[in-house]
């Protein structure tokens, strides 16, 4: 009698889960590889997941089977280019990893300066010493992407690794990049926010145009252009009713760009975020989803409960909006009824932050740790607010979001009644 045909190259047989303890589970299989020998493969739940039926952990198996039998268009030796490896990197990124497309254009970015330096030198002269040597040389022209590119470099180095180019990663041993800590964004007090809702409809502070220079002049104003207040401009770019949402959702300006008329329920005051606004080459912009993205933390599909004040904008903005040619209608659409450029938007807030003297560190992105701060200073659960902002992982909400070094009443009202609980103390 016949044996069984062995899998295909590159293939894997049935996924099999075995539950380990509560809420962890290991999921495994057969998978034959491309040197033909056949292996047994598993994964067991992440860490800090709740995987109740072991979903999470086949997920994670599934993407490690796609990675491992990862075979690419062509082979990749030592004789191999790094414009070549590249190539195959950038593949490997869209077809196995799923990039989004904003990731891979920042990734072009960084690949056209390593393969302008290293383009034609093949992988087996591509020791960790000129690594070095190119990396040190593009920190001192480009200090705020030599992190990336690093990256970048790790990630082609890597799927060169899996090819057995290398035995180990040669980036792995370069210096690592040291950066000066960004100053990110601050969160938005209430006082400010609530001025600053009030000042976008009837603030009469002039609205000056941002600074433009050439060849490093900076380029008067236009002495014809008159230049309107706070609250004529903001009604002209439509900012006030954009701004009000940001101060009810939290969602990124992406996000908030993608939000359909047809998404919304207005009996509920639901509206979910599915999808986020993206400018490509070539094409302009779109409104990617959620499914087109799939394992892209910044565009994970999660519902909002709006509050009363910003459904009552909504009620009175959407009779004003008109469908796109393809039918959907975009609750902030631009000026001529299409989808609104994020960039042109930030520049428009800029603007006004300028006029009204409000610092650079607020941005769009202080309107989320806002929500944060609001949620947290509310005894809500870092999971409902994390639920709020859209973070996948609650632990990113109280690291990188939640204002920190507050004084704060609440914990001296505990500390006064743990050491005093029937009198004031002496």
């Amino acid at each position: 009698m016949a044996g069984r045909p062995p899998m295909p190259l590159g293939t894997w047989g049935k996924i099999t889960r075995s539950q380990l303890r509560l809420n962890h589970w290991e999921a495994k299989c057969k998978v034959r590889d491309h040197d033909g020998i056949t292996r047994k493969a598993k994964r067991a739940s992440p860490a800090g997941t709740t995987d109740r039926t072991g979903a999470a952990a086949e997920r994670r198996l599934l993407e490690h089977l796609r990675e491992r039998t990862y075979a690419g268009a062509g082979e990749i030796n030592g004789e191999t280019t790094v414009a070549q490896l590249w190539t195959e990197y950038r593949r490997y990124l869209i077809e196995v990893k799923k990039r989004a497309t904003n990731t891979i254009l920042r990734y072009d970015r960084v690949a056209a300066a390593i393969v302008k330096a290293l383009g034609s030198v093949r992988l087996r002269e591509l020791s960790t010493q000129r690594l070095e040597r190119f990396l040190q040389e593009y920190t001192k022209h480009s200090g705020a992407d030599a992190k990336g590119a690093r990256t970048v470099l790790s990630g082609m180095c890597g799927l060169g690794v899996r090819f057995d180019v290398w035995k180990h990663n040669p980036v792995r041993e370069t210096e690592p990049i040291e950066q000066k800590p960004a100053n990110g964004s601050t969160a938005l007090t209430l006082p400010e926010l609530r001025t600053l809702l009030v000042d976008l409809r009837h603030s009469d502070t002039p609205c000056l145009p941002l600074p433009v220079t050439k060849n490093g002049v900076l380029v008067p104003p236009d002495p014809k252009y008159r230049i309107p207040t706070v609250a004529q401009f903001c009604d002209r770019a439509d900012l006030a009713d954009p701004i009000t949402m940001f101060s009810a959702t939290g969602a990124r300006i992406s996000q908030l760009l993608a939000f359909l008329l047809e998404d919304y329920d207005p009996d509920t005051g639901i509206i979910p975020v599915r999808a986020h606004v993206i400018r490509v080459p070539g094409t302009g912009l779109i409104r990617q989803t959620v499914d087109e993205t799939p394992g892209n933390a910044k565009n994970r599909y999660y519902e909002i409960q709006l509050p009363e004040f910003c459904m009552v904008m909504l009620q009175r903005r959407i009779p004003t909006l008109k469908p796109m040619k393809d039918g959907t209608t975009p609750l902030f659409q631009s000026s001529t009824g299409t989808l609104r450029d994020p960039t042109n938007f930030n520049d428009q807030w800029r603007r006004v932050r300028l006029a009204l003297g409000i610092p650079d560190s607020i941005t769009a992105h202080s309107f989320r740790k806002l929500m944060v701060d609001l949620g947290l200073d509310a005894g809500l659960s870092a999971v409902m607010v994390a639920d709020q902002v859209g973070h996948a992982n609650p632990s990113e909400t109280l690291n990188t979001y939640a204002t920190r070094g507050r004084p704060s009443k609440r914990m001296a009202q505990t500390i006064q009644n743990a050491v005093f609980p029937d009198n004031r103390g002496e």
